[in-house]
């Protein structure tokens, strides 16, 4: 059986106290096991979560039956022992009567006339031995033992104290207290009548019929609601206020009767039972019209079931009519929503606000128009109007769209020839919604509308997830009409293109952009074949078509990768070698039909006779440095072959090779040249690698290229021949071609003792013990000349000459003697009768086109860079000019090599660095 003791006080109690039912047990105040026991309090009391509570059933059903009961009441007012009889005189028996009437109407107009309750039996100040200040349960019990009342049946004791109100538990305040058994009978106890009698006594025949206190939901975190289960709310900031819903009669006292609320209405078996309309789960949306609840109109109100939580919720028109005239006023007159409590018997109102407020009587506890309440589950109850006579709620399950989405989503799937629904709208992302058919779904959003989803392309949206991707919404439906009966769809993020024989592809951003900049589908490169595939390096990603790929990173945009070009990117590592991503897409145009394509670290070249090969690094630059492929080395030939000696690499081109060393740089090595380094071992060998490229303007149109271990010396005459050693440093005294020597006639080769060296003029022969000498070529062969203790006269001046000139201007010129020397040494070997291969004339390597500015930079307005002392000078005032400008010696030096702007706005390139460090090495010895 049900025990509970709710408390009505007129006043706050001096010293608050929760509920005790929780706290004492009725066997432990001498009730019998089959007890109900109630109490009414004016002030509401805060239940939070209790230790012991009914678990709440899957779904609400009827707990009582709709009964029929005319019950007999016993009235005893009472002379209690430590009252005298006119105090029990006192007590008016009309008054109790007139409230027993009272609420005898009240119930019969909830049962629809088939509860009553009659005064059979009166007992004025009757003197019974119990005390007014004991607890309800002694008196109760005594009184009830002194007149020989027994409970059972339809039989209602009703007894008065001559005092103004009644102790519950050692509390006092109370207005009444009750206590029931079985369906239709119990005992209450009242305090002197006041302006409560008629109310309390209403209320507490309540509880005699089985119905708990109507109380109100509230959360200190002001949610909106919260579900129940195993006897506690699952937000834990969620408590009950008990009694706080003043618009019901099983609320917090007042002088007024509001009519019984619809869920303790359906729970307690009242009405004809058509007053609530069933409106089952929450699903799709449905407006209902309610009329006022305290009327007689079935249907009035209506009840639903939260398909996420299993919890039923009541809605009601509280109006000012009936009995809810007085109370349904203001805040409190429109649509109230109703659930049961922690105990089934209670019920919890929900107010628009769960915040706690102050005082007893709450002023806000219907929902206006315009307002909308969510379950803990997600379904909406929206309150759309709340006129005189009749309200409009529209409930919508979690999913639910409004209607008029509905019905537009179902008539475009019916436009589209989807077939038949075949679940329940969805909500998704933004206040979207969708729904499956037969066919397909349909997609809506307030700003893209109502559009199909269907086939390839939405397999190929959900692979890419659907609206919550980087696709978002389909904006328009399918559009076909292309090439090989393709068709495509937009979306937010950009579109998905199918055909029947590849499938449906994604396709956005910077690579649809690139895509569509080579003519779409109608274009080199077809449909797409792949979705964007991401997760490359530096958050790069590609994407396949008939023709080709399209990659695409942050730093470099979306490029075409496709034939040969692309194969011979895949063999430097695609974006993870050296080369990177691309940077353009590929540039046709060159020499022959070729075309290039641009990278992060170099550039790949193709033509029909040489294919596709790499090109980057200091190779490239010399590679530029001789124009590129309309210069003498046309096309590359292979890719840069990596693996020499001491980290070095070289590649081949139509018209010779270049070579690179980290400590040489990069240098062509081509021809005749090329043939006389190979003779002593390529890079293996005693040269080493070339540290210039080749240098012409020699005597008789001659060329040379220097290399770590010597030069190799060329002349139409005579070929091309190694130049090293000590032969050559005999040479050079003798005045390299320009002297009677001239140019060798042979490589270096093995002697009797040593190695020689043949000459146009004679021959240098070489012995560890004996050093250089030059054999008379008159002479017979064999025979030594004297050693040669120095050079002969040249036909230029000398180069202890030129370095003298260079040393005294450089002084003039307030720059580092050491600094000029190097540089001229690494320019030239101290020549002015040389000119390179890209026109830099003399001793410091000037280019002619430079002229005006180091006139008037070096002061000699007729500036001659042929003439030996002007080229110096030139060179010596655009080195004062350097270190003027440039941050450090390195970059003056960098400056003088690659151009000063150059350096400081793409930094020094990997020959510049070479070139730096051997020009700072040759300083040391000056």
């Amino acid at each position: 059986m049900r025990r509970r003791a709710p408390k009505h006080r007129a006043v706050p109690a001096k010293k608050r106290r929760p509920d005790k039912r929780h706290r004492q047990s009725a066997a432990q105040r001498g009730l019998t096991s089959a007890a109900l026991v109630l109490t009414v309090l004016a002030t509401p009391v805060l239940i939070g979560q209790p230790a012991q509570a009914a678990t709440l059933p899957a779904a609400v059903t009827t707990a009582f039956p709709q009964r029929a009961a005319q019950l007999s009441v016993t009235l005893v007012t009472l002379q209690t022992r430590d009252k005298t009889a006119g105090d029990a005189a006192a007590l008016d028996v009309n008054a109790y009567r007139n409230a027993i009437s009272s609420a005898s109407t009240y119930w019969s107009s909830m049962s629809s006339g088939r509860i009553g309750m009659r005064v059979d039996r009166v007992l004025a100040g009757f003197r019974t031995s119990a005390s007014s200040a004991d607890d309800f349960t002694v008196i109760m019990d005594t009184v009830a033992r002194e007149i020989g009342w027994a409970a059972g049946g339809n039989s209602v004791l009703i007894l008065a104290v001559p005092r103004d109100d009644v102790m519950v538990y050692g509390s006092g305040g109370n207005l009444g207290a009750g206590w029931a058994a079985g369906q239709t009978s119990g005992r209450i106890l009242l305090p002197r009548p006041s302006n409560f009698t008629g109310p309390v006594t209403a209320h507490e025949v309540g509880h005699v019929l089985g119905l708990g206190h109507a109380n109100t939901l509230q959360c200190s975190n002001g949610a909106a609601d919260s579900a129940r289960g195993a006897g506690r709310f699952a937000d834990a900031s969620c408590s009950t206020r008990a009694y706080g819903d003043r618009t019901d009669l099983m609320g917090v006292s007042q002088w007024s009767q509001p009519h019984l609320n619809s869920y303790l209405y359906e729970y307690g078996g009242f009405g004809r039972g058509d007053e609530i309309t069933d409106a089952g789960t929450a699903g799709a949306t449905v407006t209902y019209t309610l009329l006022p609840w305290a009327g007689t109109a079935s249907h009035r109100a209506l009840k639903f079931k939260d398909p996420a939580t299993g919890e039923w919720y009541y809605v009601q028109f509280k109006t000012n009519t009936g009995y809810d005239a007085p109370t349904a006023v203001g805040g409190n007159r429109g649509i109230e929503i109703i659930k049961g409590g922690l105990d089934e018997s209670e019920s919890l109102l929900i107010p628009p606000s769960t915040l706690p407020f102050a005082g007893v009587y709450a002023s806000s506890l219907a929902w206006q128009a315009g307002q909308t309440f969510t379950t803990a589950g997600g379904t909406r109850v929206t309150v759309n109007s709340v006129g005189a006579d009749t309200a409009t709620v529209t409930i919508a399950g979690k999913n639910a769209p409004p209607a008029a989405v509905a019905t537009v989503i179902d008539a475009k799937a019916a436009q589209a020839g989807l077939g038949s629904a075949v679940s329940d709208f969805g909500a998704i992302r933004s206040g979207g919604f969708y729904r499956m058919y037969q066919r397909g779904a349909v997609v809506w959003t307030s700003f893209t509308g109502a559009r199909i989803s269907t086939g390839g392309i939405r397999t190929a949206w959900a692979r890419n997830g659907y609206e919550d991707g980087h696709l978002g919404y389909p904006t328009t439906d399918e559009i076909g009409g292309l090439k090989g009966g393709g068709v495509y769809q937009m979306y937010e993020g950009g579109a998905i293109i199918w055909n029947p024989t590849l499938g449906a592809f994604e396709s956005s951003g910077a690579i649809r952009a690139a895509w569509s900049r080579n003519g779409l589908e109608n274009g080199k490169f077809g449909y797409p074949t792949s979705d964007e595939i991401r997760g490359l390096k530096s958050g790069g990603s590609y994407q396949a078509f008939q023709g080709g790929l399209i990659m695409w990173s942050p730093t470099t945009g979306a490029h075409e990768s496709l034939g040969g070009i692309r194969n011979a990117w895949q063999r430097t590592g695609f974006e993870d070698g050296y080369l990177g991503y691309p940077t353009t897409d590929e540039i046709g145009g060159l020499r022959d039909g070729g075309a290039y394509q641009m990278y992060q670290g170099g550039a790949i070249l193709w033509s029909p006779k040489t294919g596709a090969h790499e090109s980057g690094g200091a190779i490239r630059a010399a590679w530029t440095r001789f124009g590129l492929e309309n210069g003498r080395f046309g096309y590359p030939t292979s890719d840069e072959v990596r693996g020499l000696r001491d980290g070095g690499s070289y590649q081949a081109f139509e018209g010779g090779l270049i070579m690179w060393s980290p400590k040489t740089g990069a240098h062509e090595s081509v021809g005749a040249i090329r043939n006389a380094w190979q003779r002593v071992g390529f890079e293996d060998g005693y040269l080493g690698y070339p540290t210039t490229d080749e240098i012409g303007g020699l005597k008789g149109g001659g060329v040379y290229q220097m290399y770590q271990g010597g030069a190799i010396v060329w002349s139409p005459k005579t070929g091309a021949h190694e130049s090293g050693g000590a032969i050559r440093q005999a040479w050079a005294k003798a005045g390299y071609e320009n002297g009677n020597l001239g140019y060798p006639t042979s490589d270096e080769y093995a002697i009797s003792g040593g190695k020689a060296q043949d000459f146009e003029g004679g021959r240098i022969e070489w012995r560890p013990g004996s050093g250089t000498t030059v054999v008379d070529p008159l002479r017979s062969e064999g025979t030594a000349g004297p050693t040669i203790p120095t050079a002969p006269a040249p036909a230029t001046e000398s180069v202890a000459q030129i370095q003298s000139m260079v040393r005294q201007t450089a002084t003039q010129m307030g720059v580092d003697p050491a600094l000029a020397l190097a540089v001229a040494e690494q320019e030239s070997s101290f020549r002015q009768n040389v000119t390179s291969s890209v026109g830099a004339i003399g001793v410091m390597q000037i280019m002619p086109a430079n002229r005006d500015w180091l006139a008037a930079l070096s002061g000699r307005p007729a500036l001659d860079v042929r003439k030996t002392s002007d080229n110096i000078a030139a060179g010596v005032a655009m080195l004062r000019w350097l270190r003027s400008q440039a941050p450090s010696l390195d970059v003056a030096i960098a400056g003088y090599y690659q151009g000063l702007g150059s350096v400081q706005s793409r930094g020094m390139y990997e020959d510049t660095k070479v070139y730096v460090a051997q020009v700072t090495a040759r300083m040391a010895k000056y």
